[in-house]
């Protein structure tokens, strides 16, 4: 009888430790696309052309919120969800897609529980609603004969949506290059080498720039110039120039 006790003793504080670890909440790891939200009964702003997402590790969470990258530490017990100090970059973008950024960030600092499905994420709070979607991975898209479409143009801390025609880059498998910057279009021959984009014999036509595509014609021609690291992640594809300059294209097929 004493035995007996003893093991239901032992049960009893195996269930008790357990509790607080989260293994009885939601499966919240994973990487996730916010869907929409609600603070204080209003809708929270999704600019255009931007995106927010959030990745969450068995100690650690991170993302973008529409313009910079943000990470915080977390806890989970049970279907309580608590958030220690959010922290990010300092990248500047537009004024709508900054405004959109630190709601979702001040809604998000909120959040106090987590409900989800492993397809869908709910995050709440007092008066905060945040919903998330899985995110289905996708293979790298592969370098050559891709369309890729212009979408970020970056310049140190600053980054811009695209302007003029949309500016495309192909490399062909012959080592053929063609971009063009939203006014022009350049030509060249191509190579990849230590991990950087080399383009070479770069010949421009002589389209005329509008004003307000000139600066993004002579950054899109200068990063092409200046051999940038590649990267490529999922459909998206990121040459950074020794200068901290970069162009973001995404996959058109």
């Amino acid at each position: 009888m004493h035995r007996a006790i003893l093991l239901l003793a032992a049960v009893l504080a195996l269930a008790a430790c357990g509790a607080g670890d989260g293994a009885s909440g939601p499966d919240v790891a994973g990487e996730w696309d916010f869907a929409g939200g609600t603070a204080d009964g209003a809708e929270l702003p999704r600019p255009a052309g931007a995106q927010a997402t959030l990745e969450i590790d068995r100690e650690e969470l991170r993302g973008v919120a529409f313009c910079n990258q943000y990470f915080a530490s977390y806890r989970l017990d049970g279907s309580s969800f608590t958030l220690d100090g959010i922290g990010s970059t300092e990248m500047g973008c537009e004024p709508d897609v900054m405004a959109a950024e630190t709601t979702f960030l001040t809604a998000l600092a909120d959040v106090d529980r987590a409900t989800g499905d492993g397809d869908s994420l709910l995050l709440t709070g007092d008066g905060v609603e945040l919903r998330f979607t899985a995110v289905v991975g996708v293979p790298d898209s592969p370098l050559e004969e891709t369309r890729w479409v212009l979408e970020t143009v970056v310049d140190g801390e600053m980054a811009s949506s695209t302007v003029g025609a949309p500016a495309l880059l192909t490399l062909g498998a012959d080592r053929t290059a063609e971009a063009s910057t939203g006014c022009r279009t350049i030509t060249g021959t191509w190579l990849v080498e230590s991990g950087a984009l080399v383009v070479d014999d770069l010949l421009a036509d002589s389209a005329p720039c509008p004003a307000d595509v000139e600066d993004q014609d002579g950054h899109v021609t200068a990063v092409l110039q200046g051999g940038p690291a590649l990267q490529i992640q999922e459909d998206r594809l990121t040459l950074t120039a020794d200068d901290g300059r970069a162009l973001v294209y995404r996959a058109a097929g």
